[in-house]
């Protein structure tokens, strides 16, 4: 009888399986159709039509890249993630397109974005404006960085119980010195430079006075390129700007606490209003869908999907290529978002081979990282140059350390007027852990054939010969960055040190000090570049690793179908175990340390120089 019962549960367990197994096969299977099939389908844009530009998640320059089926179930990390290359791109077709009215944007769910990339939208929707059309921003809540975007629209419509939240400009760090004390890990540190604060967490218990002046001096000026943005398009002094945030609770006890009140009296927004109004007044701007009973209307999405001009159609064969290197600087092969010495040199090689690309433009946006990994990628990029071919750098929101590194191979460096560069020092970061083994009652111990043998070993402690040989390479990889640095700016080593010590500057101040070439977003270095070429026709070509079969599969479900909610069950278990606030900056801060891969454990980083708006 037991036997049988269990013949049975088996029998019944196999069913199961085999019955979801099949079922899987058959929801990816008529994904998979759907995708092939209704990749072919036509946008239908109502002549008039409002676009709609809605976007989810962070602003970033290159998308993560979907490794295999588990991201398109648990959640594909895309799908928080915005191309500013997308919306650049779709603004300034919409700005040509006789059936497009207006835009309409709905920010809300915008989320982490630096100012260098805000600016770059807002220059586009002026230009867009300036065509003779409208931008509309409707917004429930407007925060930093997405009312940056706002005050760039001919009118911000506020919801009657929303607000608009400004705050200035911050940079706070959290500092584990003394946890690392209590718990007995000594984290050994190796650096040059005065300003060098990328390891101060880890050594002290607040900031230093020469990283709090570095830091002063530039969120002052990224706050009043801010502060000149919205006032020029607001037509408010910035000083006003500033006393609002300042007093917010005098300002607010004048409207009896109501901030969408005090948005619209400070002259913040234009109208507050509930959303059936909001969906009225556009109505009666652009006109009704008579399907729908909204405003005409399309997404920005399906939008780009039908106007995108294939490349094809575009004349001339020469290009100027573009290479995104986004990200920290790992060694080795990293996924898109971070940047790896390997991949990034294998598409420089890629751009050099390509007879069709005349000039190359490398599109910086990193802190920093490895130091061996940013010496790897500047090797490749001199010999491109060596072949013949003009190299140019347009620098994003970031191009520090790291990033000025590989910079200094370029023949002319443009930066955005938000760009956070310099850093210009070195470190190396090592942590030992036998005392705190020690705690525990585990100890390690054994011989070795001399005494560096088994040196770098968590459990021990690291010998006196170890840490005056790393200092000593820490120090001479100091004197490379500057000879580095004085050679391709054509300044004294002297006059390198004046604005190293891992200090990090505007982009205002490092052109004045010698280490960039000019000002102006990537339209502008691609446009130096094909000067640099000789070149008067001529397209600029985004050079990126080709997915396989199985990745452009992955990435077109995931572009089309949000197959993760299918299956949810109404509550993200996951969400409920991430760390937020506090948690999320020490995860991230010790994540850094895990994630180190420098053979030689230098490293050339800023970590307080991406931190979003």
């Amino acid at each position: 009888m037991i036997a049988k019962i269990f013949r049975g549960l088996l029998t019944l367990y196999r069913w199961i399986r085999s019955f979801f197994l099949n079922l899987l096969f058959i929801v990816v299977l008529l994904t998979v159709l759907s995708v092939l099939f209704s990749g072919s389908e036509t946008v239908e844009i109502p002549e008039g039509a409002a676009l709609v530009i809605a976007p989810v998640g962070d602003l970033v320059e290159e998308r993560t890249r979907i490794s295999g089926f588990g991201d398109l179930f648990s959640g594909n990390p895309a799908d928080s993630e915005v191309l500013l290359s997308d919306l650049l791109e779709v603004i300034e077709i919409a700005g040509r397109d006789d059936a497009i009215s207006a835009i309409v944007l709905r920010l809300d769910a915008l989320q982490g974005a630096d100012l260098s990339k805000l600016q770059d939208i807002a220059t586009s929707l002026v230009s867009f404006r300036e065509s003779g059309k409208t931008v509309y921003a409707l917004a429930d809540n407007l925060s930093q960085s997405q009312y940056y975007i706002a005050s760039h629209a001919d009118e911000i419509i506020l919801n009657e119980m929303g607000s608009v939240n400004l705050e200035g400009m911050s940079s706070y760090q959290y500092y584990y010195a003394e946890a690392l004390a209590n718990l007995d890990i000594n984290v050994h540190i190796f650096r040059v430079g005065e300003y060098k604060s990328a390891v101060e967490p880890f050594e002290l218990n607040g900031m230093s006075e020469e990283a709090r002046e570095n830091y002063e001096e530039l969120l002052s000026s990224s706050w009043q390129l801010y502060l000149d943005g919205v006032s020029q398009q607001r037509g408010m002094p910035p000083e006003q700007i500033n006393n609002l945030i300042n007093t917010l609770d005098e300002q607010l006890a004048g409207v009896g606490g109501d901030t969408a009140r005090l948005a619209l009296e400070s002259g913040l927004v234009d109208q507050i209003s509930s959303r059936p109004d909001m969906q009225g007044y556009l109505i009666s701007q652009v006109g009704m869908d008579m399907q729908s009973g909204n405003f005409l209307q399309v997404s920005y999405e399906r939008y780009l999907q039908e106007r995108r001009l294939p490349l094809d159609s575009i004349l001339g064969g020469d290009q100027v290529g573009i290479i995104v290197a986004s990200g920290t600087i790992f060694d080795g092969e990293q996924d898109p978002g971070s940047i790896g010495g390997d991949n990034l040199s294998a598409l420089i090689r890629q751009a050099q081979d390509d007879e069709n690309v005349k000039a190359l433009v490398l599109r910086v946006d990193s802190p920093g990282g490895s130091a061996y990994a940013s010496e790897v990628i500047r090797q490749q990029l001199l010999e491109f140059k060596d072949s013949g071919k003009p190299l140019v750098v347009s620098m994003g929101g970031v191009a520090a350390s790291g990033g000025y590194w590989i910079a200094t191979a370029a023949e002319e460096i443009w930066a955005t007027p938000a760009t956070i560069t310099g850093s210009i020092g070195i470190f190396g970061i090592y942590p030992t852990f036998s005392q705190t083994l020690g705690r525990l009652g585990i100890y390690v111990d054994g011989v070795g054939t001399t005494d560096q043998a088994g040196a770098f070993g968590l459990g021990r402690e690291l010998p006196a010969v170890t840490q005056n040989a790393i200092q000593l390479n820490v120090e001479n990889g100091y004197q490379r960055f500057l000879t580095i640095v004085s050679d391709a700016r054509n300044m004294s080593t002297a006059a390198v040190d004046a604005v190293g010590q891992g200090r990090v500057w505007s982009a205002s101040a490092a052109l004045e000090h010698g280490l960039l070439d000019d000002i102006g977003d990537l339209d502008d270095a691609v446009e130096a570049a094909a000067g640099l070429a000789g070149l008067n026709q001529y397209r600029a070509q985004l050079i990126t690793a080709p997915l396989s079969p199985g990745e452009l599969l992955l990435q077109n479900i995931a572009d089309n179908w949000d197959i993760s909610a299918w299956f949810s069950t109404g509550t993200d278990l996951m969400s409920a175990f991430q760390l937020s606030g506090i948690f999320q900056q020490l995860e991230d801060d010790l994540l850094q340390l895990v994630k180190f891969n420098d053979p030689n454990n230098l490293y050339l980083q800023c970590f307080a120089c991406n931190r979003p708006l």
